[in-house]
């Protein structure tokens, strides 16, 4: 028969490799006996007694050698502890019970926050040649600095040039619009989707960021021309189970077929890239101006390089000042002009998932922050539930003092009781650690949702994680059981055999202690939700200057149908529940472009800005308020430009009468027209930038739609058939404008969301703790409640006098925590430019939840005290 393999496998974490053949045919040999004895089932139980009986005397005793005699005695010195223990469980249900569940809440909800915070830290990390991976990013000094993730299309490929250290270099580009491919299968059916997330890559990419082959040559995939390497997923999308290579795809947008020459799989580890395709950078030479490709003010390509094994990060940066001034010379600046106003910076491939929030980055990003946070909402939960087992099990030892003293009369030492108490609490803790792991399985899918990560059951038991949780679990059991082992096996066992109970001594001091920590904990993180919740609701209810409610943004896809974007305005004006429709290049919520606008005559007033390309009727389907001049007039393509700017654009420029003036940009010259009111096109995390709205409509990629009524499906429909009558290739693909601007704060709402959960969690392990306490402290005072009762104490006297301490401990919790609470969300605020004021009736709202729950809490057991017969209480033990 084979020994139980799990448990063999819990042996090589904790035994050194020199004693684990010894241990484990000690074991094995005990094993056989008990199989012969007992029976194989009952004997698998026995060896895992014998298994976790060696890991509480290794790990938690922290001893490295022991002797044979030791592996034989230990296995029954474990059997009599975890008989003790179960005895106390059943005898104690109540208290057993509410520790285990309290224990198991505090691991599954830290097990949830430790694997998120592992996963959100070892971004990127997967690739081989992590450590030597650096994304060049380029900083504009002046007087509003900015920086960018994408740059210069030849940055990286001079600078390689130019510096030996620099191995390799590795490009990326988005195509822009978002790409529409087509693909006829064998059978004649048109499958045509909408794709988002494809770039244009170099082929070097495959070698730096480990691309994985699944079908065709890694070597020569990315460098033919109109070639394309797509994702299992999307593979399997297009073409079912048919083979994908040599197959061709349509790009509708510039109805140019592409070739399949590779399928790769997704990246096994959580990484800032993500792609659905990619197109070899080879069609983008072929297709797109040299001008273009060489561009040296154009941040539209994002640039990697892989150094040298034996480079240096800060040895390639010291020579990027020279480089800069040869690359930038050619535009006729000076060396000092070039470092003034430029900087050029190396950013580790590794810091850019939680430090990095550039312009024009690849994606939504996440913050250092929230995994501090997460950290130590994890830590606060853990040490909740191991302040519950203190508490818990010291209140309990009382009951256990006849015991101590009958076995200190007979010889115990200290030494001895201490090991048997903890032994106890790992025993506790682990029948907790698996009622965690049930609690887990069951949380995971609804925590996914919550967060938006895609977290496994199996990923517990990857050896590293195995390794961490028993470490965990064994710190608990010893951070939770030490103090408990040693104020018990401190009795006198006189007194502890007269069942004398001191009830003012120092553990009834800590014991309180540790309950205004657990509610201090609590108060917090129910404060920090209150605040977290108020700024949302701010960001959805300021006015942001603009009207975006009803507002249909559909995209203008092919040339077919920017040609006839006239036509498609005038008959999408034909229903009556469309009042109004504009083009526009840029929705509210994306990130608007950038340009230098310059007064004719005052260059050294020049400022960039962000620039936006509309329609004379954009204003007025959001709504957008003309503070002075007037609003764009229906006019031929080919006339001069017209620009109303904002008014912090007003405020860059110091243009005191700005209607009428010329102004230089995009390589021409054109008129200021009008002046809106300010308003939020970005999100609420910074303030309102200059904005430029140009006319120029050829430059739209929306159509606007203001809806009115409340007919909105019939509406989209006329809108779909209407596009699929005058423009039968294109796709009808819309947004709701407020929903779109809604998830600008997905990352705050999500860590909201998750705060809510685990304040809930938090109060309701304290409440638990609390919960046993009352009924304890109920429980020792039964013969006083008789005595008073009988005396014509009320039942609601009786009720004040068994709630008034742990009330007075909730209360202190509450001032202690209250300060601490207010520092830490400030500093939070401090990261919006909008922050919400924090007010006293948060203070108020979380210090009335907390005494409500807890008096909700001891009133159960003070009510029950109170109503109990004082005949049975004073005949009570």
């Amino acid at each position: 028969m084979n020994a139980p393999r799990f448990a063999d496998r819990l042996l090589k974490l904790v035994c050194a490799p020199d004693r684990l053949e010894e241990v484990q045919g000690d074991l094995h040999e005990e094993f056989a006996y008990q199989v012969g004895r007992l029976g194989e089932r009952r004997a698998r139980w026995r060896y895992w007694q014998d298994v976790l009986g060696f890991i509480w005397l290794s790990v938690i005793k922290r001893r490295q050698k022991l002797n044979v005699s030791t592996y034989q005695t230990n296995p029954i010195m474990f059997r009599n502890y975890a008989k003790i223990t179960w005895r106390n469980v059943l005898r104690y249900r109540l208290n057993s019970s509410l520790t285990v569940v309290g224990l198991a809440l505090g691991l599954a909800c830290g097990l949830l926050i430790i694997l998120h915070v592992r996963e959100e830290l070892n971004y990127d990390k997967g690739f081989s040649k992590a450590d030597r991976i650096y994304r060049i990013t380029s900083e504009n000094i002046g007087q509003k600095s900015r920086q960018w993730a994408a740059t210069s299309p030849i940055l990286g490929v001079e600078m390689q040039q130019q510096i030996p250290a620099i191995e390799r270099v590795a490009r990326f580009h988005r195509p822009y619009p978002d790409r529409v491919f087509s693909y006829k299968s064998s059978g004649g059916e048109l499958h045509q989707f909408e794709e988002k997330s494809g770039y244009f890559a170099d082929s070097t990419v495959v070698d730096v960021f480990d691309l994985s082959f699944v079908k065709g040559d890694p070597r020569t995939a990315l460098k033919q021309i109109d070639a394309i390497v797509l994702t299992e997923a999307l593979a399997k999308k297009y073409f079912g189970d048919e083979e994908p290579l040599g197959k061709r795809i349509q790009d509708d947008l510039d109805k140019r077929p592409l070739t399949v020459t590779g399928v790769i799989r997704r990246f096994p580890f959580p990484a800032h890239l993500q792609f659905d395709y990619l197109i070899s950078m080879s069609t983008y030479d072929k297709y797109v101006d040299k001008r273009d490709r060489e561009s040296r003010g154009w941040a539209g390509f994002y640039n990697y390089v892989l150094l040298n094994s034996n480079s240096t990060r800060s040895a390639v940066e010291a020579r990027i000042p020279e480089f800069m001034v040869k690359f930038y010379e050619v535009k006729g600046e000076t060396r000092n002009e070039i470092l003034a106003t430029r900087k050029t910076n190396l950013q580790p491939i590794t810091d850019i998932h939680l430090h990095s929030k550039l312009e024009k980055e690849m994606g939504p990003n996440s913050d250092i922050t929230y995994v501090y946070v997460f950290s130590i909402a994890a830590l606060f939960i853990l040490l909740l539930a191991a302040v519950n087992f203190v508490n818990m099990a010291t209140a309990q030892a009382f009951n256990r003092m006849k015991e101590v003293g009958v076995r200190k009369v007979l010889g115990a030492r200290k030494e001895q009781l201490i090991n048997q108490f903890l032994g106890e609490s790992f025993i506790l803790t682990l029948a907790a650690a698996l009622l965690a792991f049930l609690v887990f399985r069951l949380a995971i899918p609804f925590y996914n949702e919550l967060t938006a990560k895609d977290l496994h059951f199996g990923e517990l038991f990857s050896p590293a994680n195995a390794l961490l949780i028993i470490m965990l679990v064994s710190l608990i059991s010893v951070v939770a059981g030490f103090y408990p082992a040693w104020f018990i096996s401190n009795f006198d066992p006189i007194n502890s055999l007269k069942g004398k109970k001191n009830q003012v001594s120092s553990v009834t001091l800590i014991r309180k202690g540790l309950i205004v920590f657990q509610f201090s904990v609590s108060v917090f993180m129910i404060f920090g939700t209150i605040v977290v919740y108020r700024q949302m609701k701010f960001f959805q209810s300021k006015d942001l200057g603009f009207d975006h409610e009803q507002v249909v943004a559909v995209k203008l896809y092919g040339r077919e149908m920017w040609e006839k974007a006239n036509t498609l305005q005038q008959e999408l004006l034909k229903n009556s529940a469309i009042t109004n429709v504009s083009r526009i290049s840029t929705l509210p919520g994306d990130r608007f472009g950038t340009d230098m606008l310059t007064p004719l005559g005052k260059s050294e007033d020049a400022s960039q800005m962000r620039f936006l390309w509309a329609d004379e009727n954009t204003l007025p389907v959001l709504q957008i308020g003309v503070k002075s001049g007037n609003n764009f007039v229906k006019k031929a393509n080919r006339s001069p430009l017209s620009f109303i700017l904002n008014e912090s654009a007003v405020k860059a420029l110091k243009l005191n009468s700005p209607i009428g003036q010329k102004v230089a940009a995009l390589g021409d010259t054109g008129e200021i027209v009008g002046v809106a009111k300010d308003f939020h096109f970005a999100s609420l995390h910074t303030t309102v930038d200059p904005l430029v709205i140009v006319q120029d409509p050829g430059q739209a990629n929306y159509f606007l739609l203001k809806i009115k009524g409340n007919k909105l499906p019939e509406t989209m429909q006329f809108a779909r058939s209407t596009l699929a009558r005058l423009s039968p290739e294109s796709l009808f693909i819309y947004t709701f404008l407020d929903e779109k601007l809604a998830r600008l704060y997905d990352s705050e709402q999500r860590v909201g969301n998750v705060l809510n959960v685990f304040a809930i969690f938090a109060m309701f392990i304290s409440c638990l703790g609390l919960f046993g306490l009352s009924a304890y402290a109920a429980q020792v005072r039964t013969k006083e409640v008789g005595i008073r009762k009988v005396l014509g104490a009320t039942v609601s006297g009786i009720m004040v006098m068994l709630s008034r301490d742990f009330l007075q401990l909730v209360l202190i919790a509450i001032l202690l925590a209250s300060p601490l609470a207010w520092w830490a969300m400030s500093q939070w605020l401090q990261s919006f430019a909008y922050p919400i004021h924090i007010e006293w009736w948060m203070f108020a709202a979380t210090g009335f939840l907390t005494i409500a729950v807890a008096v909700l809490t001891i009133s159960f057991q003070s009510i029950k005290a109170a109503l109990m017969n004082p005949v049975k209480s004073l005949r009570a033990e």
